[in-house]
């Protein structure tokens, strides 16, 4: 298997793009491996926190309004401040992975977080993961409605999604 799916966006901090670019192939390729599962079309991107919201309301495919749009950016960047990464599904069929500039420049956690967010990026791959996903966005942007029980049930989906990534995690990192 070969990881040529990932790239890295162009923006960001030199030094923080130039370790990234080391470790991106190597992780990519590793996370395949150890997954069995290609990685779907993804573009890595160092962000802000104001960057994390926006990439939510964006990757939806819709234009919510500008009430529930500007909800959904204040939470993202409220919760960005202690995430190290996001991953969100695309309604274009990508996925966007955004690494946090100010967690990304401990060294240590680099490597971590980027194996974590890249097997969310194939967890994406599969079709019903990012579908589900989408629609939960879409739902919280007003876009669409789900039931309680549904989101109840995602809800479950995304912690042993989670779940999943910090064992990969681990396994993958313990040196």
């Amino acid at each position: 298997m070969t990881s040529q799916n990932v790239t890295l966006h162009p923006d960001g901090p030199y030094l923080l793009r130039r370790a990234v670019t080391r470790l991106l192939p190597h992780a990519a390729l590793r996370v395949e491996s150890h997954m069995r599962e290609r990685m779907p079309a993804t573009l890595v991107r160092l962000a802000h926190p104001a960057d994390f919201g926006r990439a939510a309301v964006e990757s939806v495919g819709g234009t919510p309004t500008w009430w529930r749009a500007a909800k959904e950016r204040e939470h993202h960047r409220r919760i960005a401040r202690d995430a190290q990464g996001l991953t969100v599904p695309t309604a274009h069929g990508t996925v966007l992975v955004l690494l946090h500039i100010a967690a990304m420049r401990d060294r240590a956690q680099l490597h971590p977080t980027l194996v974590h967010e890249l097997v969310h990026a194939v967890q994406m791959g599969r079709t019903a993961t990012a579908a589900d996903t989408l629609a939960r966005n879409r739902h919280h942007l007003g876009l669409e409605h789900r039931s309680r029980r549904w989101l109840a049930d995602h809800d479950e989906a995304i912690a042993r999604d989670e779940d999943e990534a910090y064992r990969i995690e681990h396994l993958l990192t313990a040196a």
